[in-house]
């Protein structure tokens, strides 16, 4: 992994300076990836795309801002030293986001709901839960699935079925499975499919011989 220059963003809505590092390069060499699309990877860190100021936490979409500045990583006196690095929104941010940063259009509607789920998601991905305990996170899996393209047959519409999967209705995830997917995903559709004739609703390892899986 090689990291690129740092970023300085300027928030629109409050002026503030923020901090987002960047890559040159990365490699997904022992990536670990989940039924629900989200890809764990040391040298391929997530940037994502709605973030948090970590003082004032202001929510803000990075394309929304001005670049005033780059940094170089390793620069001795920076001009911008006293602009703090952007956080990762938390499962509260995202929850807040969907009633604060309104009107949302679809395609960002659609990616605060997913990453709602993943963090959603994650405390049963670390082993610390039994399963998903957010009080509403049914609501949000109802919502985002009729934000999903399922006429598309690839990743809008597995993501459909796996939405399907955990909720428990695996009768909608096998009718969404039962379709001529492209080649470089049906391994992960059979492994989709394998999870809902288990009953299981939980998100798993794409490959479960990895060692972290189930």
């Amino acid at each position: 992994m090689t990291p690129g220059p740092n970023e300085i963003l300027l928030i629109p809505t409050s002026g503030k300076l923020v901090k987002i590092s960047t890559l040159n390069s990365g490699n997904t060499f022992g990536a670990v990836y989940w039924t629900d699309g989200r890809r764990e990877a040391d040298m391929l860190p997530d940037e994502p795309w709605l973030r948090i100021h970590p003082e004032t936490r202001e929510l803000f979409w990075t394309d929304e801002c001005k670049k005033v500045a780059e940094e170089e990583v390793f620069e001795p006196k920076p001009k911008y030293s006293e602009a703090p690095f952007a956080e990762s929104p938390t499962l509260e941010d995202y929850r807040r986001a969907l009633s604060t940063l309104t009107p949302l259009d679809l395609k960002k509607e659609r990616y605060i709901r997913m990453r709602f789920w993943w963090e959603a998601n994650d405390p049963f991905r670390r082993g610390t839960v039994a399963a998903p305990a957010a009080a509403d996170y049914q609501e949000n899996l109802q919502r985002f699935i009729g934000l999903l393209d399922i006429k598309n047959y690839g990743g809008n519409r597995l993501m459909a079925a796996e939405v399907a999967r955990q909720m428990g209705d695996f009768t909608k995830a096998e009718e969404l499975l039962n379709c001529e997917f492209p080649a470089e995903l049906v391994s992960a559709v059979e492994r989709i499919r394998s999870l809902a004739s288990q009953k299981d609703t939980l998100v798993r390892c794409l490959n479960p011989e990895d060692e972290n899986a189930d």
